[in-house]
């Protein structure tokens, strides 16, 4: 699977100056293939613990009206790490019945590296009234496994905001839904110094945004 990121030498500089705590997300409903109404809010907060471990907590908010209805069923994202064999699995979440799913094909939207989902099945099926319903959240904690998990932060789990894609089903007309993310203010991220930010200008507009092809397991 292809997806397009900032050139590496760009990215390595400016995560350099980022901080690696919570980065708030929302539903990206321009991307919602049925376009029901569902939607989402949340959080991602990534911490280096030692060696090659980190843990990733996901805050996931339903906050789809009561019209639409329905449930959040799974989700899944990426890592951005140099790492082909990086992993993240599941340690414990305020939903049982989500289960980690490990790397799951999230159609139309591709591979992905991780996630969770009702019976660790992003398409599902069965009955979804054990997800996340309307009004309701969940939190969901995985331990990152990579050999550069110290040099990873929360936007290597990020990418471009089409690296964590959200699952509806069970909506109130019997149908469902998929959308991905879109990246919310605050980022929280250490402004950077005049010099540098012209001197990434110029890297960007030289380099342009290039291609990377992910290793996928």
């Amino acid at each position: 699977m292809i997806r397009s990121y900032l050139p590496i030498s760009l990215i390595a500089m400016v995560t350099s100056f980022a901080s690696a705590g919570l980065v708030n997300i929302a539903g990206n409903s321009a991307t919602s293939i049925e376009s029901t109404g569902s939607q989402f809010t949340g959080s991602m907060n990534y911490v280096f613990n030692s060696g090659t471990t980190g843990t990733m907590t996901i805050t996931l908010n339903n906050t789809t009206s009561s019209s639409v209805g329905g449930y959040l069923t799974g989700f899944v994202f990426d890592i951005a790490s140099m790492d082909s064999s990086a992993s993240a699995t599941l340690s414990s979440t305020t939903n049982s019945n989500f289960l980690n799913t490990g790397s799951e094909s999230a159609a139309p939207f591709g591979m992905f590296d991780a996630g969770a989902a009702l019976g660790a099945n992003w398409t599902g099926g069965g009955n979804p009234n054990g997800g996340i319903g309307a009004g309701l959240s969940a939190m969901f904690v995985f331990n990152i496994s990579a050999s550069d998990a110290s040099s990873l932060t929360t936007m290597s789990f990020l990418g471009m905001g089409t690296d964590l894609a959200v699952r509806f089903r069970g909506l109130n007309n019997g149908g469902s839904d998929k959308i991905l993310i879109q990246e919310q203010p605050p980022l929280n991220i250490v402004p950077l110094p005049t010099g540098v930010l012209a001197g990434a200008g110029m890297l960007g507009l030289g380099l342009g945004v290039r291609t990377v092809r992910r290793i996928r397991k």
